[in-house]
């Protein structure tokens, strides 16, 4: 469903290592306009009811309902560069063929 890269997975522990009351990550997703989607991200301190939980790296991600049939097959990553730093949300082009029924992800 949602993949973190190893450089999103140290970005985000280094975030939480901050925070006393945060205890996972929530991705929510939103339909946009055209064929786009939204992608909110932020800390936060507990599931709620009907959050799908995902564990990557010892990292709890937390995924309500609405966004979960938005947010599959995506990868967060982090990158740095001289120009650019920060989170970017790409589509995962071998878990989107899974879904489509063109077979199964190695």
């Amino acid at each position: 469903m949602i993949t973190l890269t190893t450089n999103a997975l140290s970005a985000i522990k280094a975030a939480l290592s901050c925070s006393a009351q945060a205890d996972g990550l929530r991705v929510v997703a939103k339909a946009g306009s055209g064929d786009g989607v939204n992608y909110l991200m932020h800390l936060d301190s507990r599931a709620r009811d009907g959050d799908l939980i995902l564990e990557q790296g010892g990292l709890k991600v937390f995924i309500d309902a609405p966004s979960r049939s938005v947010a599959r097959g995506i990868v967060i990553d982090f990158v740095e560069s001289e120009t650019v730093r920060g989170f970017v949300f790409e589509d995962d082009p071998a878990a989107l063929m899974m879904m489509a029924g063109g077979g199964l992800r190695n």
